[in-house]
């Protein structure tokens, strides 16, 4: 024991031995304190996203309109990233983030839905099993219960490139997206737009693009059954998309009460639609509207009313009434119409009903197939002039009650995506809706961000660019100055 201890005093007082401790414990703690700082540094990171953004087009940075949203929120938002781990979007993770760090109330999580298949599941009743599906963000607030679910398609804005012929994803608008998705579920009370089925009208999917954009825009859709027994609000607009089936006589007579109680409608109409609808028809003969059967041509010789070389495709001019000013002052007018039907009006106009324009075509003539005659060309009984394709209605009741119709002649606009991509329809779509409602909807003035970097030109190097390129060619040349003297020594 003796020999022991005296073994261990002498390895203590042996200098080389302490000083090789002391590097040892030195490192051992220079290590742990920079495993530390790694992980606060880490934490801190993802708590405050504070990592730069150094992307061309700056895809994983919000802006100020999102920034005031995100300050006024008042209720819990978590957003489930549902993906595997080869469809995970780098870009959507990392602006996940930030939206995670700019606001305590937001939490994001990825969800695989290999090993968390309950999920979806979880939000097919609140969002429709067609919308539930891999690799797509589902937005949801625990106090209002409501969720929204954005895909590809949400955020992707397609340009159609006249070079190739191709339609390319010309921009990205997470953004604008995420941010309206999150005032959607977290408002308190949504206005409703109604939606009559039963008569064989277009369904969730076959509309999908349209309801999109009126979700999009914080719009609450309920579908009504009239012929069930379910009631009309007069206070929510009646939207009518193309019915193939007639009206029953008490439907009839409950959608008048429903205009006469002051209620508003919204019809999209098919030149392929029946005419044999005479209840149907006979709404719209209350409001003095006459459907024309057969399809719009614009007339070969009047070459700015037609798109490139297809007649069908028709350039029709916007009139000003006071729905449509806001539309032509701020220069979104541009639709196109294929496959169209045209109206007019009665010859006799109800009581209380005036009824103007919306969208009217260049030269044009009416072909009706069910003349028997297959060829879209001109046939000796076929009517020719300008025709209104889209009509607005105001009605008057002896109540005092004011009734407002708008019917559109066309479903492509809101249906097709280049023609939503490229065209004023959207604009149009949300003004129509907003002078029938009555409420203006949400559309964030959130600008998409590029999904192609320009080519490089001089006037587009930023300071930082140039002082990149600049301070190593200033040590190149400051390094030749001092050496070159001494070249000889």
């Amino acid at each position: 024991m003796k020999r022991l201890k005296a073994w261990l005093h002498q390895l203590i007082r042996n200098r080389k031995l302490r000083s090789g401790a002391f590097s040892v414990l030195l490192t051992a703690g220079v290590i742990l304190v920079l495993l530390l700082a790694g992980v606060l540094a880490d934490s801190l990171e993802k708590r405050f996203a504070l990592q730069v953004d150094f992307s061309f087009n700056g895809a994983t940075t919000q802006g100020e309109i999102t920034n005031a949203v995100l300050a006024q929120l008042e209720k819990n938002v978590h957003i489930y990233n549902v993906n595997t781990a080869a469809t995970e979007n780098a870009t959507l993770t990392a602006l996940l983030a930030r939206y995670d760090a700019a606001s305590p109330l937001i939490t994001y999580s990825r969800e695989d839905t290999v090993k968390n298949p309950v999920l979806l599941s979880q939000f097919a009743d609140a969002l429709g099993e067609n919308q539930v599906g891999v690799d797509c963000l589902i937005i949801h607030c625990p106090q209002t219960d409501r969720a929204r679910v954005l895909t590809q398609d949400d955020y992707y804005v397609r340009t159609y490139d006249e070079t190739t012929g191709y339609i390319t994803v010309g921009s990205f608008s997470y953004e604008k997206s995420i941010t309206e998705a999150i005032l959607y579920v977290t408002q308190d009370t949504l206005p409703t737009l109604q939606i009559l089925t039963g008569h064989g009208e277009m369904n969730a999917e076959q509309a999908v693009s349209l309801e999109n954009i009126l979700s999009s825009a914080n719009y609450l859709l309920k579908r009504v059954n009239v012929a069930a027994g379910e009631t009309l609000d007069p206070d929510s607009l009646l939207m009518i998309l193309c019915p193939q089936y007639d009206l029953s006589d008490q439907e009839l007579t409950a959608l008048e009460a429903f205009a006469q109680a002051g209620g508003d409608f919204f019809i999209l109409s098919s030149y392929s639609d029946p005419t044999t609808t005479q209840n149907y028809h006979a709404l719209l003969r209350s409001y003095g509207i006459e459907v024309l059967p057969g399809l719009v041509i614009a007339k070969a010789e009047d070459t700015a009313s037609y798109l490139s070389d297809s007649p069908i495709y028709l350039l029709p001019s916007m009139q000003p009434i006071d729905a449509t000013l806001p539309l032509i002052a701020n220069g979104q007018y541009q639709l196109v119409l294929c496959g169209a039907r045209a109206f007019q009006s009665s010859a006799i106009l109800p009581p209380g009903v005036a009824l103007s324009p919306v969208l009217m075509t260049g030269q044009a003539y009416v072909r009706d197939y069910f003349d028997g005659v297959v060829s879209s060309d001109q046939q000796p009984t076929d009517l020719e002039g300008r025709f209104p394709v889209a009509l607005w209605a105001d009605k008057i009741y002896d109540n005092g009650n004011q009734s407002h119709l708008f019917i559109l002649g066309e479903t492509t606009p809101f249906l097709d995506y280049w023609m939503i991509d490229n065209t004023d329809s959207v604009p149009f779509l949300l003004q129509m809706i907003r002078a029938l409602q009555g409420q203006d909807p949400v559309n964030l003035d959130i600008l998409p961000k590029n999904a192609v970097r320009e080519g490089l030109r001089l006037g587009s190097l930023t300071p930082a660019v140039i002082v990149s390129i600049m301070l190593p060619l200033l040590v190149i040349l400051g390094a030749a100055l001092v050496l070159f003297p001494r070249k000889n020594l």
